[in-house]
């Protein structure tokens, strides 16, 4: 295996002497020279060298201001300082700033020089390896705290969900009852009763409310099978749309539509996935009061980046190679802060306040998204808005793979 080695030095004697003693040590030298630092640095950061071998004095500049220029660039590449004068400062200097080490041009410089240049080239290959396994290490650690903190939010779900079940059957046959009873006094009173009509009127408004709540509270805690096939993203999207567009025009949105035509089907089930969509529209169109811009996208992509939920693991959603269909719903709104955006999936979470809705909107959505092995994920900005995006399966691919 050929051993590129560059020599940044200024004396051509000593440059024939180190040429001199690289070539009877091994065949597999192959020597470059550069004569001043500026060069050196020049053929370092555009090559590629197994070691480099450095004169502390140079023309321009030093072995320790050359280092301190290969660190700063963050280019790795052992480094060995050659003087003529041995300096123990200098050489603990050096070694501060993270050279492999400092050879003297003595009587022995011809016999350690090619034991130093590879023992410099071997330490560098196991720091490099070293390194390569700590990266994994952490990466590893990474994914088992993500895992861990996945499964302990699916507990919470779990509970919550069997918690909220049973609380909004208990609820909802009282409100019933309330409701039966604002229906018969509306009936009783005289019209000119307006006070009383009007709190009967705000009784029922709110009797409603806290019906939708109940509902809200039972799809979360509902698991249901999915019917799974074949669907047109974009013809859902449609159909999404259009329940909500008086909602546009109300609250002065604009909808820019940039959806693939001809885009792969996704497998996926129809009236959930409008749900979704319908869910993302109205969080979408709550963030702008005073109007703005809803953009919408679709396209399908060949999954290539390894991220959360996309992988080459047994229990990723997600195969690297994997053909998936991409829904963007972006809007031009007020934004989510850093805190939020961290609990924005969670079930109750909301930032509307008393007059909202019971905060299970997102957290419904994304069951749904699991439900169907997908992925959902949110990008904002204070002041600039807000992206959701939605990763669905291609149904062409996942009906191939099960045959």
């Amino acid at each position: 295996m050929i051993l590129k080695i560059l020599l940044i030095e200024d004396n051509p004697d000593h440059i024939e002497i180190t040429k001199r003693i690289l070539r009877k040590a091994s065949e597999d030298y192959q020597l470059d020279v550069a004569m001043d630092s500026r060069e050196g640095l020049k053929m370092i950061f555009e090559g590629s060298y197994d070691a480099v071998l450095c004169d502390y004095r140079l023309p321009d500049s030093t072995a320790l201001d050359v280092l301190k220029e290969i660190n700063n660039k963050n280019k790795k590449v052992p480094f060995i300082v050659v003087t003529a004068l041995g300096n123990e400062k200098v050489a603990v200097d050096m070694m501060k700033e993270g050279a492999y080490d400092y050879i003297v041009k003595d009587v022995l410089y011809s016999d350690t020089l090619d034991m130093i240049i590879k023992k410099a080239i071997d330490r560098y290959g196991v720091n490099k390896e070293k390194e390569r396994l700590e990266k994994e290490i952490i990466k590893a650690y990474r994914g088992l705290k993500e895992t861990q903190g996945q499964l302990i939010q699916a507990e919470k779900l779990s509970a919550v969900g069997q918690l909220a079940s049973g609380v909004a059957h208990e609820v909802r046959n009282p409100l019933g009852i309330i409701l039966q009873g604002v229906n018969y006094l509306e009936k009783k009173i005289s019209a000119k009763e307006t006070d009383i009509y009007e709190i009967l009127i705000m009784l029922k408004d709110n009797v409603k409310r806290a019906d939708k709540i109940i509902n809200a509270l039972l799809d979360f805690s509902r698991v249901a099978s999915l019917d799974l096939k074949p669907e047109d993203v974009n013809s859902i999207l449609e159909v999404s749309i259009s329940l909500v567009r008086t909602r546009f025009k109300f609250e002065n949105i604009d909808v820019i539509m940039e959806t693939k035509q001809g885009i792969p089907s996704a497998l996926a089930d129809k009236n959930k996935l409008e749900q979704v969509f319908i869910n993302l529209l109205l969080n979408a169109i709550q963030a702008m009061p005073a109007g703005g811009k809803i953009i919408i996208r679709t396209y399908d992509k060949i999954l290539e980046e390894i991220k959360k939920g996309i992988g080459r693991r047994e229990g990723d959603y997600f195969r690297v190679g994997e053909k998936a269909i991409i829904i963007e719903i972006e809007d031009t709104g007020s934004g989510i802060s850093e805190e939020n955006l961290k609990k924005i999936f969670d079930p109750f979470f909301t930032t509307k306040g008393p007059t909202g809705g019971a905060g299970l909107g997102l957290s419904v959505t994304q069951n749904i998204i699991n439900e169907h092995k997908g992925f959902i994920s949110v990008e904002s900005q204070i002041g600039k808005g807000t992206k959701l995006t939605v990763i669905l399966h291609a149904a062409e691919d996942v009906l191939k793979r099960e045959g």
